[in-house]
């Protein structure tokens, strides 16, 4: 890794390698997702990957995080029978000591995983063009979800809380406290990800699991390119599902 400083804030080269669901490809696979990364992807994945590497941000302006770091990139790239990613001048927030943090690199693998489903399903591409009835979405739903490994033969204990990120410090609060509760009796939590209402649930929710020693937890966060490149992920999430439909990031 190389660390340099550009016209704005510090920023980083590094090379890291994916796990779980990225880490053995067939050749086809690497190729089609080589070629969907290179090509009309490419802004798509990039403008997602620098959310990422920014999480913990509050700010909503998919703009922000392009100006501060005009330089990014990102590659996909083959790396025998899967694939590595190649990162230049990414923000320099998302390392310490060199080595870029361990959630914020489950929250890039998970980015590009969810994005190449599309580029290495052989269904996809009919899926794809195909949701048009409440059936058809919720069948592309949950072939994302199984394949991002959320979905879990157990007992269910999970619970969605769903808001916006524009709320008071009173409604904050208790949302916080909402998800303390929820933590406190083993449930695990799923929103949208982002901060608010959103993020809320998931630190109390934390709080509440170390409290009662739970040690395998999760804070599954939902989203969709369009989302994710305008709202970075908060940094507890630690499951993310990229629901790679129709929209495009803004």
């Amino acid at each position: 890794m190389n660390e340099t400083v550009s016209s704005t804030l510090p920023v980083q080269d590094a090379r890291i390698y994916p796990r779980g669901g990225l880490d053995v490809l067939s050749r086809t696979e690497v190729a089609r997702l080589r070629d969907a990364s290179a090509g009309g992807m490419h802004e798509l994945l990039r403008r997602c990957a620098l959310a990422v590497l920014t999480s913990g941000s509050a700010s909503d302006d998919p703009r922000a995080a392009r100006d501060l770091y005009p330089d990014f990139d990102i590659q996909v790239t083959q790396q025998d029978r899967g694939v590595r990613i190649d990162l230049a001048n990414a923000p320099a927030m998302a390392f310490v000591d060199g080595e870029i943090i361990h959630g914020v690199a489950e929250l890039l693998f998970a980015t590009v995983r969810d994005l190449a489903w599309r580029a290495i399903d052989p269904g996809a591409d009919s899926a794809e063009g195909a949701l048009e009835t409440s059936v058809d979405i919720t069948d592309s739903v949950f072939g994302l979800l199984r394949n991002a490994r959320i979905l879990q033969p157990s007992d269910p204990n999970l619970v969605v809380c769903w808001g916006g990120h524009s709320i008071s410090r009173e409604e904050y609060i208790y949302t916080k406290q909402v998800g303390y509760e929820l933590g406190l009796r083993g449930l695990d939590i799923c929103t949208g990800c982002g901060p608010g209402a959103m993020k809320g649930p998931m630190k109390g929710a934390a709080i509440a699991h170390v409290k009662q020693r739970r040690s395998r937890t999760r804070y599954i966060g939902i989203t969709e390119p369009g989302i994710i490149a305008a709202e970075s992920p908060n940094p507890i999430v630690n499951h993310l599902g990229d629901h790679a439909g129709h929209r495009e990031a803004a």
